[in-house]
């Protein structure tokens, strides 16, 4: 009997503690809600390649206006029928840092069919092509304007070495291949269906977590031995998504399905086996306790 109420107490912890656990955090999130679809992202390089002073940029109206346009094609250009507004946005440089902090608002993605809320996530993996330079300051063709120069100023020194991922080492040319395509505002790497994300539902929030850690956007390394002193220059960028949705949801393909109402009767159905799963646990306690006296 002992080894039932363990089981049973056991049982009852692991649902409790579900109730508890908190939504992860990343790098981009989406939110997709019953009336709206927003997302948000820090985009953190990690970087000295640049010669770049402390700088911090929050944008005026002209410049705003000019990113939100370069964000409408690159999401329109994956779902047609999208919009953005409410765009917010930042830039802090340093010398070993790169922030661009990303919040807006997506229209055109949501419908309501019935009691159902369907959204298109397809966007998801949205791809700004075009440079963007503030103050000066190129912002998303970092590769490009940044690490090609470098690479070819030592792309013919016998003292250079290239590495991707830590342990690839790799050519000259593959290094720039590389540097010239790569991106700031590129996400393309959430391409994968959603419905291949892994997927949790948090009783307490209500709330439906689809999550998906990409490998590194960019991870370069570069190696030089000058004179007696060797110097290491570094590009790195991870990516992590995680896209939170209210009630419990599916996933079909880049589509999320779900019905605000079935969380609320989740939540009196998940209760209630929580309660029964205490009452059967009191009740065999209290059997034991009588069976001893």
């Amino acid at each position: 009997m002992l080894k039932t109420a363990t089981k049973f107490f056991i049982i009852f912890l692991f649902f409790w503690l579900l109730c508890w656990i908190q939504p992860v955090k990343a790098l981009t999130e989406i939110k997709a809600e019953e009336n709206y679809v927003e997302f948000q992202s820090l985009i953190a390089l990690n970087q000295n390649v640049t010669l770049l002073k402390k700088f911090e940029y929050f944008f005026n109206e002209d410049t705003l206006q000019m990113l939100n346009d370069a964000l409408t094609q690159a999401i329109k250009n994956q779902t047609s029928s999208a919009s953005i507004h409410n765009l917010k946005a930042s830039i802090k440089i340093n010398e070993n840092w790169v922030n661009i902090s990303l919040f807006f608002k997506v229209e055109g993605v949501l419908k309501k069919l019935e009691n159902k809320i369907i959204v298109d996530c397809s966007w998801k993996n949205f791809q700004v092509k075009n440079s963007l330079i503030i103050n000066e300051v190129e912002v998303n063709k970092f590769g490009e304007a940044y690490l090609t120069p470098l690479i070819k100023k030592y792309e013919n020194s016998s003292e250079a070495r290239f590495w991707i991922n830590k342990t690839h080492s790799t050519s000259p040319e593959e290094a720039l291949e590389i540097a010239n395509k790569f991106l700031m505002l590129d996400f393309k790497e959430f391409s994968k269906p959603l419905e291949e994300w892994n997927k949790t539902y948090n009783v307490k929030m209500q709330t439906t977590t689809l999550q998906y850690n990409a490998p590194s956007k960019i991870n370069f390394n570069l190696t030089i031995i000058e004179g007696n002193q060797s110097k290491s220059y570094i590009v790195k960028l991870d990516s992590k998504a995680v896209i939170y949705a209210s009630g419990y949801a599916k996933a079909s393909e880049n589509m999320l399905i779900f019905n605000v109402k079935e969380g609320v009767n989740e939540k009196n159905v998940t209760s209630l086996i929580l309660t029964l799963i205490l009452t059967v646990a009191i009740i065999h306690f209290y059997e034991r306790k009588q069976v001893k006296n």
